[in-house]
Order: C-alpha cells, then structure tokens, then sequence
C-alpha cells in the first residue's frame, strides 16, 4: 500500500472509529510502527488528527457525520436497542437525544402498538418516524447539518420546559472521566436533556469505552447516569469502580 493510501485509511478509519493506535494500524497495514508514527505526524501537520499516546484521534471538534454514525457498528446498536426497548415500553413520555443508537431503539419502538410523548433534537427520528403512532415534539434550534441535530439556545430552553419518565442518550466515549462528545453544542444540549428525568439512560457501544480517552466536549459523570446498557460488560478496570461506587445498574 503506497503512503497516499494509508493517509486515506487512516482518516477513514478516525472518521468512523474517532480513535486508532498506532499497534493495530501497523498490523492492519502490514508496516513498522516507526512508518505510522511517521504517517500520523504527517496527517497532524495537515489538521486532520490529533495525536495521542499510542495512537491518535480526530482534530475536527465537529460531531461525526451522521451517515457515519448509523452505518458504522449497527449490530451492536441493534442488540443495545433490543435492551433499552424493555425501559422504554412502559413509559408515557421519552427525551431522546440525536444519536444512531437511540435512533435504533425508538425504531423497535415504533414497530409496537406503544405511543409515548417523545421530546427530540434529531430531525432523522422526525423524518423516519413521523407517519407512526409516536407523538413528536421538536426542541427546535439550529440545525447542525453534519449531523443531523438541533443545537442551540432555542433547542435547551424548549428541552427546559419538560419532565419525561425517561431520558435516553450517548456519547462519543465514556472513559474514566465520564462521557463526552464531540461537539460543544451537542453536548450542552445532552447536559440539560439529563436534568429532565428521575431515570437517565446511557447507550454505550464496546467501541466507545477508551478507558483514557475523551472526546472534546464532557456533558455526564458517572453520577448522572442510572442506567448503562452495552453490548459488553467486561469494562476496564478503573470504569467498572465508577460504575459500582455510583450503583449504576448496567445491562
């Protein structure tokens, strides 16, 4: 694979991924780790990614696109919304953030005789499922193209004016620190959508767990959250003390 290549991939895998190291792009790309060290400084003299240790993540601030975000790991977002779908089944009223994995389990929810009150930022949820028996209220705001999501001061102060029985969200990463995203905006918004339930729900794929790595923006700590639901439970040793010292129930 010629230098030009591996540049390529390598952004393709950060816009998917948000993270790589430096030890499994060697091996994917049959290179020294010297050669992707030397690759990585390159692409972070361009802006392209911020380099990390053992690896590197994406320099853009910006929320991944949300094509990526709804085509990337969806067998795990299907079996983590097959999971969430017994929290929500029972519940009048939903806020709902603008992520693919929420998405998948408000699809599950469509699909049954259930027709709660859903609070959103995400125009994808109010394209899809606007012809069900689901009850949309838009936060309103301004729209973030790139991904798909309300943002703003008009957004947050509509979410301000509802209590729901359940909040669903996710992240970017969850680390040690707590969880994050990419973008600020997006992330304020999630931060007040998490003061408006008594049960905050975190939607976590196994590739977003980086134990020491966070994304740009911190909107929860680990004593925000009531309830995680993965597709793994085998977390790092220093995120599974979180998790029992707040009693957050995982599933």
């Amino acid at each position: 694979m010629k230098k030009f290549q591996r540049y390529q991939e390598i952004k393709n895998i950060l816009n998917s991924y948000k993270h790589v190291e430096v030890k499994f792009l060697a091996k994917n790309f049959k290179v020294t780790e010297e050669t992707i060290r030397r690759d990585l400084e390159y692409l972070e003299s361009q802006n392209t990614l911020k380099r990390t240790h053992g690896g590197a993540t994406l320099a853009n601030k910006d929320d991944l696109s949300y094509y990526y975000r709804s085509t990337k790991n969806l067998d795990l977002k299907k079996l983590i919304a097959s999971k969430a779908l017994n929290y929500l089944k029972d519940k009048e009223s939903i806020m709902v953030d603008s992520s693919s994995t929420a998405l998948e389990a408000i699809r599950l929810l469509s699909s049954k005789s259930y027709a709660p009150k859903i609070i959103t930022n995400s125009i994808n949820l109010l394209y899809e499922f606007s012809n069900t028996n689901l009850n949309f209220i838009s936060t309103g705001g301004r729209l973030n193209k790139h991904s798909g999501t309300l943002v703003g001061a008009q957004s947050i102060e509509t979410i301000k004016n509802y209590y729901t029985q359940a909040v669903l969200l996710s992240c970017n990463t969850m680390s040690t620190d707590g969880f994050s995203v990419g973008g600020e905006e997006e992330g304020l918004t999630k931060k007040r959508m998490l003061q408006q339930s008594n049960l905050i729900i975190m939607l976590v794929d196994s590739t977003k767990i980086l134990s020491n790595e966070n994304a740009y923006f911190k909107f929860a700590d680990y004593n925000n959250i009531d309830l995680i639901i993965t597709d793994n439970t085998n977390f790092p040793e220093s995120i599974k003390k979180a998790i029992e010292y707040y009693n957050i129930s995982v599933i």
